[in-house]
């Protein structure tokens, strides 16, 4: 008996656990599905909150973008598509447009969708790409949005439905919508709306992924256990949103009154007060424009440079924030050793780009936009700095030569003079000819005067010549006594004395103050001329610029110029020294210049007039970052006032040019600090200024000689015959003597 009661005893406690599992499973059954049916009713609640807030005058043009999560029915999107689709019929200019649930798309969905993305030209990059994971995110978009671009001035509110934390579906989303290049909707002008839980609200909205790096935001919170008759007889959800800096600069929730009111502002730009945030700055080694010392630690530890003026003196001011700026990334890991941007082999950025991307960096540097890089960060509208890449050279050397004497008129000019005096020849022949033909001469008509003195031999061509040669050199000329001669003859002496005499004018001006060298002014002129070439290589878009380039003159300069790295002294010490172009910004030449070289070099370096790739540089963000516009739209106040010249003049003397004299005077090197030194704008006549003069001399007197010796030699012809015919006798005897002695 007592092993039956055991035994009955068993058997039911054994069936009281197996009901007690039972009616506990079906109550779970029950509870999940009521708390499902509770959390799709409870989500009603913020619905018509969701559909007058698309009413409000700052988002009545936009378009509406509606995403929601696996675990929401679609019952609360298709009351805003009712919604939306009604408004749209009121107003026909509007567009909207919205997306299918978030879950696991079939193939069929997949194909869809990228036949809709080429059809309407829209980037289906990213949205393809995220459609090989598990957990995808089709988007589905009409055909009133096919030309969403065209209409890219129009504002996009993003609905999402979300029913808890997922960070895999809002790095999706975050990879779908906000892509840096040409994103379907722009993170710091774009307006998002999260409806959740509300006990997960706060959580979601502080997500690193999307919530965080949205400007403008809400969350719509609903009460996750309410019963759905308490729903929709109350208003049980909170409004949300973040304040990016409230909390001492960090990240704060704010409560905005759950009654919609239309005057209320739900979307505040929180981006006016950082509250004394820290922003790291990344910057390259551009000394001419930011400069800092490492190890790059502590707040404001910006040495000097106009963007250290601009951050100190004006964005501080407006934004109440701090900084710390540091020199960028180089391909070792370490600060230091980037400049302004280059992706290596890998795909991996350096430079301040790379910081950026990588999140080192709130805001970028003196780094200017390119067509590359556009697809990797972003730039604020506004510039601040302007640059170009020109070059300067030493001033040309003075040019001495005995060939300046013909340096006053040009090769036109003395072929002209030739070719004048061969037709005074043509016209002497043809008068004479015509006197003759016409029997106009008597027996002295022909005949010629000197100094009164009428000769009594025919002006002939021997005579035409030295009255030329002496009408040029201002000497006495033999004049004819026929007057049509000598009506033509009065001409040319006119002639004579305008050419004469501006020849004169020219060669004292040349003789005093010879030729400066010409020095190449454009790039083509300093790509094939004598001079050595450098490039000063500040940051890489210039030198990847150039490298690319395809023009003949700047393939020539890649492959033969030198590329000097660092500080770039050296290449305007070549400048001062050598036949050398440094080619570089044109702010970099000008702190080198202040900075580093006396005033006697200084003087010496022109700056040519040939300029190429102008850039307009403002501040760099990561793609779309919320401080971009607030930050370009201050930036763009400087231009007006021109205060980047002002304050870059204002550096360059302050803090450059007044410490570099101090520091000479310092250390006894007061003779740099003068304005002139020897042989500087030296304009004394000395030897080399006539040296054409005793060229000439000489060349002239070598001339004489042979016709002193010619002369002689003709005058005394006869006798040296005849010496020479008694030494060529003597010399045949004497070789006949030898050769008869030989033969023996």
């Amino acid at each position: 008996m007592g092993h039956f009661e055991t035994a009955f005893l068993l058997f039911l406690c054994v069936t009281f656990i197996l009901v007690e599992v039972v009616v506990a499973g079906r109550g779970k059954r029950d509870h999940e599905v009521v708390t499902k049916s509770e959390n799709i009713d409870a989500n009603q609640a913020s619905i018509p909150f969701l559909k007058k807030l698309l009413t409000m005058e700052k988002l009545a043009a936009c378009n509406v973008l509606l995403f929601q999560d696996r675990d929401n029915n679609d019952d609360s999107v298709t009351e805003i598509i009712s919604s939306l689709e009604s408004r749209r019929l009121l107003s026909p200019h509007q567009r909207s447009y919205f997306t299918v649930k978030y879950g696991f798309p079939s193939q069929a969905q997949i194909d869809e969708l990228l036949v809709t993305m080429q059809e309407f030209h829209l980037p289906s990059k990213n949205i393809s790409a995220s459609l090989s994971t598990p957990d995808t995110l089709p988007v589905k978009f009409p055909i009133t949005v096919s030309n969403y671009h065209r209409h890219g001035e129009q504002c996009v509110v993003t609905a999402l439905f979300v029913s808890d934390r997922r960070t895999q579906f809002m790095a999706q989303i975050y990879n779908l919508l906000t892509p840096v290049y040409i994103p379907i909707t722009r993170k710091d002008e774009d307006f998002y709306v999260f409806l959740t839980p509300r006990d997960a609200m706060d959580e979601i909205l502080l997500m690193p992924q999307l919530p965080g790096r949205i400007k403008f935001k809400i969350g719509l919170g609903h009460e996750a256990n309410t019963a759905a008759v308490a729903v929709r007889t109350s208003t049980s959800f909170t409004v949300k949103s973040v304040c990016f800096f409230c909390n001492s600069g960090f990240p704060q929730i704010v409560q905005f009154p759950s009654e919609f009111s239309p005057d209320f502002d739900y979307f505040p730009d929180f981006v006016i007060n950082l509250n004394g945030r820290t922003l790291h700055i990344s910057c390259p080694y551009i000394r001419a424009r930011i400069e800092a010392a490492p190890p790059y630690e502590g707040l404001a530890n910006a040495k000097r440079g106009i963007w250290k003026i601009s951050f100190e003196e004006y964005l501080n001011l407006k934004f109440n924030f701090t900084y710390n700026i540091f020199v960028s990334t180089g391909e070792d890991g370490n600060f230091g050793g980037g400049g302004t941007g280059f992706q290596l082999a890998n795909g991996t950025w350096i430079g301040v780009t790379g910081d950026l991307i990588s999140g080192k960096a709130d805001i970028g540097l003196v780094t200017s936009n390119t067509p590359k890089r556009i697809h990797y960060v972003d730039f604020t509208e506004a510039f601040f700095d302007f640059g170009f890449l020109t070059y300067v050279t030493s001033e040309g050397v003075r040019i001495f030569s005995p060939a300046a004497f013909l340096w006053p008129f040009d090769l036109l000019m003395w072929a002209c003079i030739f070719v004048s005096t061969i037709v005074a020849f043509i016209f002497f022949t043809i008068i004479i000819k015509a006197i003759f033909w016409l029997d106009l001469g008597s027996g002295d008509s022909l005949n010629f005067a000197r100094r009164g003195m009428v000769s009594q031999k025919i002006w002939n061509f021997q005579y035409q010549i030295q009255f030329v040669l002496t009408s040029f050199l201002d000497q006495d000329c033999v004049l004819p006594t026929s007057t049509p001669l000598r009506t033509f003859v009065a001409i040319w002496l006119f002639f004579t004395l305008v050419v004469t005499t501006i020849y004169r004018s020219k060669l004292v001006s040349l003789l005093a103050f010879p030729l400066i060298e010409a020095l190449p002014k454009t790039f083509d002129d300093l790509a094939y001329s004598k001079y050595s070439v450098g490039f000063m290589k500040h940051g890489d878009s210039a030198y990847n610029t150039l490298a690319d380039s395809t023009d003949p003159v700047y393939v020539k300069l890649i492959n033969e110029m030198e590329v000097v790295t660092g500080f770039g002294l050296e290449c305007l010490e070549k400048v001062v020294t050598q036949k050398y172009g440094c080619i570089a910004y044109d702010f970099a030449l000008r702190h080198l210049k202040e900075r580093n070289l006396s005033e006697v070099d200084t003087r010496k370096l022109v700056f040519a007039p040939a300029h190429t790739y102008n850039i307009f540089v403002g501040l760099a963000t990561e793609g779309k970052s919320i401080l971009r516009n607030n930050f370009g739209k201050w930036l763009s106040h400087t231009r007006a006032f021109h205060l980047a010249d002002v304050w870059e003049a204002r550096d360059m003397y302050y803090t450059v040019r007044v410490l570099k004299r101090e520091w000479w005077f310092s250390t006894n090197q007061s003779e740099k600090a003068t304005i002139s030194g020897a042989n500087v704008g030296d304009d004394n006549l000395t030897l080399k200024h006539i040296s054409c003069s005793f060229y000439i001399l000489f060349t002239l007197l070598g001339i004489c000689t042979v016709a002193f010796i010619s002369e002689q030699v003709k005058a005394n012809w006869k006798g040296l015959k005849r010496k020479w015919k008694k030494i060529r006798g003597k010399i045949t005897i004497c070789c006949d003597k030898v050769f008869v002695v030989s033969s023996t």
